[in-house]
């Protein structure tokens, strides 16, 4: 898609990629913790691969799922196994996967019936007994600029809609937290009431070019999200 294409020309700086770099293991910490037997990961949606990168660090077998031909590619020139599909029918066989994992992705759905969709067939691709893990934006935290952001956002997320959502799919909780980009605790909620925050938001609205740009992502990349995991039940 040609407007995913256009963050992959703006390219990451040294501090972004850190950060992004920060946002994996954070995730991969809290799944290791909630399925520490896990070997195999389906990631839908891997953007530029901080999540391939820390999987392979820790000796995960890892697979990408995109529609997104130029960002699929640039996975699989580092040796990651890749499947090209358009969420959510997952063309993976079931229970391929200990876990599936998928990061600012399910509020792309455009109701709330695709993004149930969505997670029952991450739920399908993982084995009796492993986990599927998702990032999303708290819309609670992001207001206006959940909308503003991207075009493509659909389908509301909080922590409590997440809840419900993995509940109804079958999935028993494992874990949830809020996470500031990074950053948890009181640090990330520090970060998200100054460079995540709304006004924030608003000052690099107001800012012409790639500054008012850069000075924007890092809103989103410190507004809360949630972090959440189900289990599938054994």
């Amino acid at each position: 898609m040609p407007f995913y294409d256009y963050y992959d020309d703006l390219a990451a700086t040294g501090i972004g990629r850190a950060w992004a770099l920060g946002q994996a293991r954070l995730a991969l910490a809290q799944i290791r913790a909630a399925h520490p037997g896990g070997r195999t990961v389906l990631e839908i949606g891997p953007g530029h691969g901080s999540f391939a990168a820390v999987c392979a660090d820790a000796r995960y077998r890892y697979t990408a799922l995109d529609i997104n031909l130029r960002l699929l590619r640039a996975i699989q020139s580092r040796g990651h196994g890749g499947v090209r599909a358009l969420a959510p029918l997952l063309p993976v066989a079931t229970g391929s996967y200990d876990i599936a994992f998928a990061s600012h992705v399910i509020e792309h759905s455009p109701t709330y019936r695709e993004a149930a969709a969505f997670l029952a067939e991450l739920r399908r691709t993982v084995v009796p007994g492993g986990v599927v893990a998702l990032v999303a934006p708290d819309y609670l935290a992001m207001r206006e600029d959940f909308w503003n952001c991207d075009y493509s956002h659909g389908f509301v997320t909080t922590r409590r809609r997440l809840r419900q959502i993995m509940r109804d799919c079958g999935l028993e909780p494992a874990g949830e937290r809020y996470v500031w980009g990074p950053l948890h605790g009181v640090s990330g909620q520090i970060a998200g009431l100054t460079v995540g925050s709304r006004l924030a938001g608003q000052i690099a609205r107001g800012l012409p070019g790639r500054l008012g740009e850069r000075l924007y992502k890092a809103r989103l990349t410190f507004a809360r999200a949630v972090l959440i995991i189900g289990r599938v039940p054994a």
